[in-house]
Parts: structure tokens; sequence; C-alpha cells
């Protein structure tokens, strides 16, 4: 089903372009008449119809050009972690959260939202590899441009962390299958025992938070990162690192062998 969707996507994307083209000027300054483009459009579906196996090239040719600017910007990602490494890893600055060992000697930083369904999907397997390693800290940083509801989840964990109900409220948002609204998460801050809501939603408000997440969203920007989750590793000295682009099909071997990476 996909394939055939990918074909004819791209059987529509190569008609739209000869009927654009059509109804331009060509070099000579002339322009098609309607009958014209119409009898260029016959031409190009009959082409393609008769050709298919052009669709075939043309995705081909299309999937291999998306992986070279993918591999760029990795690359370049690459590059820029050092350049913004005291940003990058700094466990205090406000719109992240720290967890596991704050004297660790791994550093892994997790750029995540809520929202975010690969996200969730990753939550067990760097639960594991920071019980199975007592010398890591994680750091995670939230990038919600999902939305404004994800921005109030982000603002009400890091809200919730001030009041060590972290954990609790976090656990509670991720064992949810769908997606957080402002209400839903309402719902489960009502739910966590023990948390002073009025207070929570006096901190959610602060400019702190606000100016945090913004400025997460500019590091995100210098980083190149293209989405969530992103895992970024280093030492403590910050002298090695190891980048995770997403939710790869191999992730879980994939943290092993980025925390190895910077051991």
């Amino acid at each position: 089903m996909k394939k055939l969707f990918y074909l004819l996507s791209t059987a529509l994307f190569c008609i739209t372009i000869q009927a654009n083209a059509a109804t331009t000027k060509n070099t000579a300054t002339k322009s098609f008449n309607p009958k014209q483009t119409k009898e260029i459009q016959k031409i190009t579906h009959d082409y393609i119809v008769n050709n298919p196996n052009v669709l075939l090239e043309a995705g081909k040719k299309l999937r291999e050009q998306e992986a070279l600017k993918e591999k760029a910007q990795i690359e370049k990602i690459k590059a820029n972690i050092p350049k913004y490494k005291k940003d990058l890893f700094a466990a205090k600055a406000p719109g992240r959260t720290a967890t596991g060992n704050a004297d660790g000697k791994i550093i892994i930083v997790e750029f995540t939202q809520h929202q975010c369904s690969h996200c969730k999907a990753v939550v067990p397997l760097v639960d594991k590899l920071l019980k199975d390693n007592s010398d890591v800290q994680l750091i995670t940083i939230y990038w919600p441009f999902f939305g404004n509801d994800a921005v109030y989840a982000a603002k009400a964990a890091l809200a919730a962390q001030r009041q060590n109900k972290l954990n609790e409220l976090n656990q509670a948002m991720l064992a949810s299958q769908e997606f957080m609204t402002k209400d839903k998460i309402d719902n489960v801050i009502k739910s966590i025992p023990g948390i002073d809501i009025k207070q929570l939603y006096t901190d959610m408000d602060t400019k702190e938070f606000e100016n945090g997440l913004k400025a997460n969203f500019k590091l995100a920007e210098n980083l190149g990162i293209m989405g969530t989750p992103t895992f970024v590793f280093t030492n403590k000295e910050m002298t090695k690192f190891s980048f995770i682009p997403g939710q790869t099909p191999t992730i879980e071997n994939d943290l092993k062998k980025s925390l190895d990476e910077v051991r």
C-alpha cells in the first residue's frame, strides 16, 4: 500500500510539474493556450501509463537525493555539537529536567515532548539504560514543537520537578496512548498523590519556564536537529560525543553503542 501510494504521488507530482510548465512562458516568450496545455497533460499522462518504470526510476532517484540530504544534515549536527556543548549539557538550565547520577561519568541529552509517540516508545529503553548504568545522568530537554498542548505538558513536568513529583507525573502522562490535550494533562495532574496543584499551576506560569523553552527551540535550531526524540551522548569532560537522530530501527543497540563510544 505504501509503495502504491508513493508511485501515485510521484505520478501526480510529474503531471503537476508538466502542467505548471505548460502554463508558464517558454524561453521564446510564448505561452501555451488551453488546448495545447490539455494536450501536453494528456501526452504526459499517456507516457507515464505506458512507461510505468519511469516512476520507479524517479522514485529511486528521489530516495537517493533524500538520503544524501539526511546524511549531510547529520554530519552538520555532529559538527555543531562541540560548538554548543556548554548549552547542550547544562543540567540546571531552565526548560529541562535532570535525572540519574548528577555526578555521572556519562551525560545523555534527550530532546523530547510528551505528545510524541516515538518519544513514548523509547522511554522503557532509556529507563533500562539508566537502571543498568549507575554512572549516567539524563538531561531531558523539552522541545514542544507540536503546539500549545505540548508546551503545557512541558511546563507541567518542569513545575512537577520543583515538588519532586516529576517521575510520577511523567509516568502518568506517558502511560496514556492518547494525544495529551490540556484537559487530559489537568486530569493527570489531579491524579498525582500529594502534589500541590495550586503551586504547580503558579510555577507553570513563570517566565523562567517560558524563557527556558524558547531557549530550547533556539538550541535545536542552532544544532540543526530534525525531530524528537533526539539523543546526544558525551563524557563528563565533554571531549567525546555520539548522536542518535531519532527512534531508529535499531534504537536499543544504538543507545548501548553510543554509551560505549563516549566511555
